[in-house]
């Protein structure tokens, strides 16, 4: 396809590693219901297990995409793709609680050590083409969690079984893979080493917005992802394939948004693909529970492709926004923001336990219209927009 033609082989690396790495955040909520019913555990136990690894991978991000700043350490990939498989593995197959929560949380610090270095590498080797390159990159990521969800659910057809340790074998096998690439991959040179006072100035309204967005956007995507399989296995009392289906299906179709969402923000700008993406999905929301059949897999489907693509625009204005912070700007997106607002799953789950797993869905409803509202305050740098004139203009001529 002449769309991919002159991508560099180097992101289509980083890409494998980055679905990869993030094969466990996938697995890990089609590991909820077996978990639960292993260890006997309260809707706001088994959130506080999503918690857990959510913000061990996203609380560190930003320490981890500063440290990128100040010099290339591409190690970091093939270390955290590494840390993040096997410890999933090993969440499963541990005796009690508190070593899920243990081995949940070093999983998460494995994936936090991939993301920064990973996402800051590809927007250098993307050049004028960012949003294409951070597509390509996010593609990974989508299509990681999408076939973790499916890998563990065959894995866990028999209950707690030795085949949990083939999951390992992904992460292993890539990670080994980049350790003997990483040498070969290069590394720009920064204008500048990012710092403390290079961030300072790019902190303003507009971003504190735009990170408000992230995280709006974030409680709804770990919200679903969270109380779907539960919804129907604990619930309604259906079976792990049809949820783990469920899942798969909304996960995979975010892949196709997250190809439009950069590309996109390349020609139209990022602001225009979020407001467009986000306040749809409200309606998609408040649909989804009188659905049926099918149907229920297409509104899924829309979501999932809706919510990728703003998580794709998100991704390259917040790098563009900190031009000298990339790694920290791509620790910021990809993983404070995301952990904050799965916070917000932490609450869904204490609303479920009081009031029924109902109102979680009427909550996701509220969310993507607050969201809304909040990118009306966003604004593109200006940078940015005139090149996207340009281009315009060019087109036009």
């Amino acid at each position: 396809m002449n769309l991919f033609k002159n991508v560099p082989k180097t992101i289509w690396l980083i890409a494998l590693g980055h679905l990869v790495a993030d094969l466990s955040p996938g697995a890990l909520y089609v590991a909820l219901p077996f978990l639960k019913a292993k260890f006997a555990l309260s809707y706001a136990e088994v959130s506080a297990i999503v918690l857990t690894q959510n913000l061990a991978s996203s609380v560190s991000q930003p320490l981890f995409g500063y440290i990128s700043d100040q010099k290339h350490r591409l190690w970091l990939m093939p270390v955290g793709c590494m840390i993040t498989g096997i410890f999933m593995a090993a969440s499963l197959l541990v005796p009690n609680y508190l070593l899920v929560m243990v081995c949940t949380a070093i999983s998460g610090l494995g994936n936090s050590a991939f993301h920064p270095e990973a996402a800051k590498t590809v927007n250098f080797i993307g050049g004028r083409e960012k949003g294409k390159a951070v597509s390509i990159f996010s593609l990974g990521g989508y299509a990681g969690v999408a076939l973790g969800s499916m890998l563990l659910a065959v894995l866990l057809l028999g209950g707690q079984s030795p085949l949990i340790l083939i999951y390992t074998l992904p992460s292993i096998l890539i990670g080994v893979a980049l350790f003997y690439e990483i040498n070969k991959i290069p590394c720009p040179e920064v204008k500048g080493k990012g710092s403390l006072g290079t961030l300072k100035d790019c902190v303003n309204w507009p971003l504190f917005a735009l990170l408000g967005m992230i995280l709006t956007r974030a409680t709804v995507t770990s919200g679903i992802s969270t109380f779907v399989p539960l919804y129907y296995v604990s619930h309604l009392g259906g079976s792990e394939i049809y949820a783990s289906s469920l899942l798969t299906v909304y996960l995979a179709a975010g892949a196709v948004g997250t190809m439009f969402g950069g590309i996109l923000s390349d020609r139209y700008g990022s602001k225009l693909v979020m407001m467009y993406s986000i306040l749809p999905i409200a309606l998609l929301m408040y649909w989804f529970l009188s659905a049926n059949g099918i149907l229920i897999f297409v509104i899924l489907a829309l979501i999932g492709i809706l919510l990728s693509a703003t998580a794709t625009s998100s991704l390259v204005l917040t790098q563009r926004m900190m031009p000298q912070n990339v790694g920290l700007a791509s620790g910021f997106t990809l993983g404070f923001s995301v952990g904050l607002g799965t916070m917000g799953v932490l609450g869904l789950g204490w609303a479920a336990d009081h009031w029924g797993i109902t109102l979680v869905f009427d909550i996701l409803v509220l969310l993507p219209i607050i969201g809304f509202i909040l990118t009306m305050f966003i604004r593109e740098p200006q940078h940015h927009l005139e090149v996207k004139k340009a281009r315009m203009d060019t087109s036009n001529s």
